[in-house]
């Protein structure tokens, strides 16, 4: 308990809860709502939205791995430039979650032009690739 409490007097661990907490939340709501989402209101069929969910954890893993080595790699050449990797890499992952959420499922995913079913697995794990860019 005294450790806790010398840690909740430390200036720069208070900062670093208040400030990491709130930023968790997007992440949970679109890991917990985004499949829910794609599938009532987007038209994607449920196993599809699992998929592209899928993928988007995929993603969500190969990013922090790596960013973590990238992240290390420039630290070596300033303590400035992972800071600048990790929000560069955060405001361009806005756009292409923002093309997920706003891709027209019922036109793009019914019928391809040989008026086969394109309903199949890997037009889903191309949104999800797109989703983690």
């Amino acid at each position: 308990m005294q450790t806790l409490n010398t840690l909740l007097h430390c200036p720069s661990v208070l900062l670093g809860i208040f400030q990491g907490a709130p930023g968790c939340i997007p992440w949970g709501i679109i890991n917990t709502y985004l499949n829910d989402y794609l599938s009532s209101d987007r038209g994607l069929s449920v196993e599809g939205a699992t998929l592209v969910i899928t993928v988007f954890g995929v993603g969500n893993f190969v990013g922090t791995f790596f960013g973590g080595i990238g992240c290390s790699y420039l630290y070596g050449h300033g303590p400035r430039y992972p800071a600048i990797l990790s929000s560069c890499a955060a405001i361009a992952g806005c756009f292409p979650l923002w093309g997920l959420v706003n891709f027209n499922f019922d036109s793009n995913m019914n019928e391809d032009n040989n008026g086969s079913d394109s309903k199949d697995p890997k037009n889903y794990v191309v949104l999800g690739l797109i989703s983690i860019l």
